[in-house]
C-alpha cells in the first residue's frame, strides 16, 4: 500500500457523510495535490508523496503530516461546500457552518505551516539570514 493510499483511506474515514456517501477519490487526490503544493511553496522544497503524480518515494517528513491533513481537510470542505451550493444534492448541511469550518481549517493549516517554518528555521544550518553582530564603538566623540 502506497503512502497516497494510506492518506486517502484516512481522509475518507474522516470525511464520510452521514448518508455514507464517500468523497470521490479524484477529489481527495486533488485536495492532497493542492495542499502539498502550498507546503512546497512555503518551504521551497520539492516534497513528494509516494503514489501521487507518479512519485516513487515519500520525501514529506512525518512532522508535516498534521499540517497536510488539516490543509486537505480545508480543501475538501471547500469542495463539499461548492458542490452543495452549485447543485441540487440531497446532502444535508448548513452552508454557513460548512463555510465556517472550511475557514477554521484553512486558518489552522496556516498556523501549523507557520509553526513548521519556525521549527525549520531554528534547526537549519545554512540560513539565508543570520544573526547580525553589532560592534558598538566604546569611545564616544562629542
Amino acid at each position: 500500500m502506497s503512502k497516497l493510499d494510506t492518506l486517502r483511506a484516512r481522509l475518507e474515514q474522516q470525511y464520510l457523510s452521514p448518508q455514507q456517501a464517500a468523497l470521490p477519490p479524484t477529489a481527495v487526490e486533488e485536495a492532497i495535490r493542492l495542499t502539498l503544493e502550498r507546503i512546497r511553496s512555503s518551504f521551497k522544497e520539492d516534497f513528494e508523496i509516494e503514489g501521487l503524480d507518479g512519485a516513487t518515494k515519500n520525501t514529506l517528513p512525518e512532522a508535516f503530516l498534521p499540517a497536510l491533513m488539516t490543509g486537505v481537510g480545508a480543501a475538501l470542505m471547500r469542495f463539499i461546500l461548492q458542490n452543495h451550493l452549485s447543485s441540487y444534492s440531497n446532502l444535508s448541511g448548513e452552508p454557513v457552518l460548512m463555510q465556517n469550518l472550511s475557514a477554521y481549517l484553512e486558518a489552522r493549516f496556516d498556523w501549523l505551516l507557520e509553526g513548521l517554518r519556525l521549527d525549520y528555521l531554528q534547526s537549519a544550518v545554512d540560513l539565508p539570514f543570520s544573526r547580525w553582530e553589532w560592534e558598538e564603538n566604546q569611545r564616544w566623540q562629542v
